[in-house]
């Protein structure tokens, strides 16, 4: 427990964020057990239409709202390695801005670019987000022009680029967040 709150005091923005998308699961996990459906998550999960007729509040949901564990278990990990880098350089105001607005900036960029009846979840825009963040930060501090750093970042970038293209993968969502997370952080970091 002390570990914990050693590592909440380091990174409270990053483990929030991963205890909101846990406790959402686990809310949504014993509602569809209980009710043997997914209402729960289609209630939150981004889908332009209803966006469009005023259920703005999805723009924030979705991002928090994981149906299979392992979706929710990726997205946890990959928000733990990136937000506990970031966390550390930037303070958590401007950080936990960059996430908050990138996991906004890819429910926008999936309400203008997904089909209409499209289920967009999943915190993974956000996490897109700290990527260019990552990015920038390297670019900000000359980092990019070490070979080792460049190639690790490309073969990342490239990595998680295929990964947008998979079904099932929202490149929408994706790209949203990556393009929100690299101006704030271009401007904030």
């Amino acid at each position: 427990m002390y570990s914990f709150y050693m590592n909440y005091k380091e990174i409270p923005i990053t483990l929030s964020a991963i205890i909101i998308c846990v406790l959402v699961w686990l809310l949504q996990y014993f509602y569809s057990q209980k009710s043997n459906n997914h209402s729960f998550a289609m209630k939150c999960a981004l889908i332009p239409r209803e966006v469009k007729k005023g259920e703005y509040y999805r723009i924030i949901t979705a991002g928090f709202t994981h149906i299979r564990p392992y979706h929710i278990l990726m997205n946890c990990i990959a928000l733990y390695n990136l937000g506990s880098s970031i966390e550390k350089y930037l303070t958590s105001p401007i950080y936990g801005i960059i996430l908050f607005l990138s996991i906004i900036g890819s429910s926008i960029a999936c309400t203008l670019l997904s089909k209409q009846d499209s289920m967009t979840i999943g915190i993974s825009g956000g996490v897109f987000g700290l990527l260019a963040t990552y990015v920038i930060i390297l670019y900000k501090l000359n980092l990019l022009s070490d070979p080792s750093i460049s190639s690790q970042i490309g073969s990342v970038i490239i990595t998680n680029l295929i990964i947008s293209f998979m079904p099932g993968v929202s490149w929408q969502g994706h790209l949203g967040g990556f393009i929100t997370g690299a101006l704030l952080a271009f401007f904030l970091a």
